[in-house]
């Protein structure tokens, strides 16, 4: 113990040391300190806000508060104080303001610690510069012109003054209407412009101009002129033949009307009977005639068809729809005599399950006289038997397919039959 006694100061002196770094470390993560520094590089629309800051030990974030008056209303971006125990100075640019308007500002530092809030500041934005000329104004080409729509370009040098751009346009250098107005800002530079129209005439010619205003005064560019696009309004369909003979080709024309008819791409579209699948494109697409025209020919028509056409045109344009009707094919193969009778028989193309051949002899007058009927077989083969007659007539079959409106009815060849 005697030799202990000497250490007992030193051990002391450590304790209270060690006790007065504890104390010094708790006060040391209290809330931030924070001031409000002078903006800095202000310009028109432009400024970079200052503050010192001691995080005092603890991870601090800092933005400000901005807007026109001390109410504020605006936030700047954040950024990171540190966590150091000593001042530092936090630098938070911002954009986007108004010319010639004085700010009001305050730092706001936040930190586990607690908050700390710096005192109001002003700065005043760098004024706009005065115009010194008109603005500079092109009027430039058309672009996207369609037969009821076209964007409208051109390029303005607001000449370092606040410049509104507008169209004017119309059907004569009069013009008569006008585009919105555009701010294009305060710049020394060229700027691009354009603005769409619509309600356009299909086929008519429209002059247009850019304008563009700024304090000095008004600039009108150049008149130019373009033609709304052409494009054909209606088109008409008709069959070549009504009805078609079953097999046979089936023709089907038509022309177009509007701005445009020359060169225009026409396609066929066609749904058979019963009409149950929707309109397909068949054969190849033709382009109309320098008088509108086209025509398309089916190779072989053997079932009733719906036809209509569609041609290219803003928007497309659709004919009426056509009914190709596809009449059977009735045939006489055979007239053969034998005592006191006549049989004559033939053939319906296509067979329907509910064939019907009807035989007919021209009366006085040409009017045609029903003589007698027979069902078809599964192949549309019939055979008819009368009685000769003394004198000589003509024949002819007349073919009832009776398939529910697949086919039309058909008429054969006429027959002379010799009497007895």
């Amino acid at each position: 113990m005697r030799r202990l006694r000497p250490l007992l100061p030193a051990v002391l002196a450590l304790a209270l040391a060690l006790a007065l770094a504890l104390a010094t470390s708790a006060l040391g993560a209290g809330a931030p300190v924070a001031d409000t520094g002078p903006a800095t590089g202000v310009g028109q629309t432009q400024a970079t806000l200052t503050a010192k800051v001691d995080p005092r030990g603890s991870a601090t974030t800092v933005r400000f508060d901005l807007g026109t008056s001390t109410s504020y209303g605006l936030q700047s971006a954040s950024a990171d104080a540190g966590s150091g125990t000593g001042t530092v100075t936090v630098q938070v640019p911002v954009a986007g303001l108004t010319a010639g308007t004085t700010y009001h500002y305050r730092v706001q530092a936040t930190s586990d610690g607690g908050s700390a809030q710096g005192a109001d500041a002003t700065f005043t934005t760098d004024a706009a510069p005065a115009a010194t000329s008109r603005p500079a104004v092109t009027t430039g080409p058309t672009r996207s012109v369609t037969p009821s729509t076209a964007t409208l370009t051109g390029s303005v040098d607001p000449q370092g003054a606040a410049t509104t751009a507008y169209f004017e346009y119309g059907t004569s250098t009069s013009y008569g209407a006008s585009t919105p107005g555009v701010a294009l800002g305060a710049g020394t530079s060229s700027r691009s412009v354009s603005a769409a129209v619509t309600g356009l005439t299909a086929g008519k010619t429209y002059h247009y101009r850019l304008v563009a205003v700024n304090a000095k005064g008004t600039t009108r560019g150049s008149d130019r002129s373009f033609r709304a696009g052409t494009t054909p309004t209606g088109a008409t369909l008709e069959a070549g033949t009504d009805p078609v003979v079953y097999g046979r080709p089936a023709t089907l024309s038509g022309r177009l009307s509007g701005t445009r008819t020359n060169g225009v791409r026409v396609r066929l579209q066609i749904t058979p009977f019963p009409f149950d699948s929707p309109f397909a494109d068949t054969l190849s697409p033709v382009r109309s005639s320098s008088s509108g025209r086209y025509a398309f020919t089916l190779p072989a028509l053997t079932i009733t068809t719906r036809a209509v056409v569609i041609a290219d045109g803003v928007p497309p344009v659709l004919s009426p729809i056509v009914v190709l009707r596809s009449a059977v094919r009735t045939g006489i193969t055979s007239v053969h005599r034998a005592r006191g009778t006549v049989t004559v028989s033939g053939r319906l193309t296509p067979a329907t399950a509910a064939g019907v051949a009807a035989l007919q002899r021209r009366g006085s007058g040409g009017r045609w006289v029903p003589l007698r009927r027979a069902r078809t077989d599964a192949a549309g083969r019939y055979r008819i038997v009368l009685r000769s007659r003394r004198t000589a007539m003509e024949v002819r079959t007349v073919g009832l397919p009776h398939d529910g409106g697949g086919h039309v009815r058909g008429t054969s060849r006429i027959v002379r039959i010799a009497g007895r």
